[in-house]
């Protein structure tokens, strides 16, 4: 049953990642419209819940629902894969003018990368995980947070 399990959840981290390809060429194609809506289909299928639902959670809710009864591993690609599809959105939302969403996405994106490293192992880190210099790069022109200096400043955040 375990094994069954483990492997409905690496199907879904594989679909996931390929919607955020799909997210990734539509954005580059021009169609943000569409690159956003595959973002929240993309969302939706992670956590199995719908955005109505989804996005009433707060991103500490959002990580430990993806990483609860999790194997280190699993629970790590799962939260890399959400912080991919949030650095995408945040870069959409930017491009748009929408700064507040496209800041707030970043800055989700780099506090779910830097825990998905920092509290789980699980080998090599997954193509898809978020770039962590882009991530500062893109967010250096206004103070980090005390709680994103922290986690900045934890064993193998930057490795």
């Amino acid at each position: 049953m375990l094994t069954s399990r483990q492997d409905y959840i690496l199907r879904i981290i594989d679909e996931v990642s390929r919607l955020l390809a799909r997210v990734i060429f539509k954005h580059r194609a021009g169609d943000d419209r569409e690159a956003l809506q595959t973002v929240v289909q993309a969302c939706e299928r992670l956590f199995a819940l719908e955005a109505d639902k989804l996005f009433q959670f707060t991103p500490e809710q959002h990580f430990l629902m993806l990483s609860e009864g999790e194997s280190p591993g699993v629970a790590r690609d799962k939260i890399l894969v959400y912080a991919a599809l949030n650095a995408e959105a945040g870069k959409i939302y930017a491009q748009r003018g929408n700064a507040v969403m496209g800041r707030a996405s970043l800055l989700n994106a780099l506090r779910f990368t830097l825990r998905a490293k920092t509290e789980f192992s699980g080998g090599p880190l997954p193509e898809f995980t978020p770039n962590l210099g882009e991530l500062l790069a893109t967010l250096a022109d206004q103070p980090l947070d005390p709680d994103t200096l922290e986690l900045l400043q934890r064993p193998k955040a930057r490795d």
